[in-house]
């Protein structure tokens, strides 16, 4: 089963958001409301809904087109959009004022990240934040499953544990 497959099923069984996540709540203090936000990777919204809730206006994106439509019919009374697409290849798009990343970028190789850190940079407005939360070598999943390389492996779907300090040259790397 490839990633994205293991999503819509996912997705299928679990289409409701069901409460923020740890990082939502510990992010929402750098933010204020009337903020833009573009959310990679949004699943079942849950995160989303929690920006919108308090006064952010989201885009969310992921590749799972039904769930994506699911949320766009339960939440239209949000300040939430969701759209379909590839969070790595998501082309221009109008500046914004926060990018909130958490548990993607570890799900796509190194040079998808790098596009993805390049990207980010330039969507960004000035003084603008990039949110993220990442799986590490340091998980408790680090080294679980079919090994592809010394940090990536393949359970119900791919991961790849990032090493920090060479991470936040690739954020520097990228401008950011």
């Amino acid at each position: 089963m490839n990633s994205k497959s293991y999503w819509e099923d996912y997705y299928r069984s679990n289409p409701d958001p069901s409460g923020e996540s740890p990082f939502a709540i510990f992010t929402l203090p750098f933010l204020e409301k009337g903020m833009s936000m573009y959310e990679l990777g949004c699943g079942n919204g849950r995160d989303s809904v929690f920006f919108a809730k308090n006064g952010l206006e989201v885009i969310a994106f992921d590749q799972c087109d039904s769930e994506i439509a699911h949320l766009n019919k339960s939440c239209k009374d949000l300040s939430v959009v969701f759209e379909s697409g590839d969070f790595t290849a998501l082309g221009k798009r109008s500046e914004v004022d926060s990018i909130y990343s958490r548990f993607t970028l570890h799900s796509v190789s190194e040079k998808l990240e790098k596009d993805t850190l390049d990207w980010a940079f330039r969507t960004l407005k000035p003084k603008g934040i990039l949110l993220i939360e990442i799986r590490s070598v340091l998980d408790e999943l680090y080294g679980k499953g079919q090994a592809l390389s010394t940090n990536e492996f393949m359970t119900s779907h791919y991961r790849r544990f990032v090493d920090f300090d060479p991470f936040v040259q690739r954020i520097k790397n990228a401008g950011l």
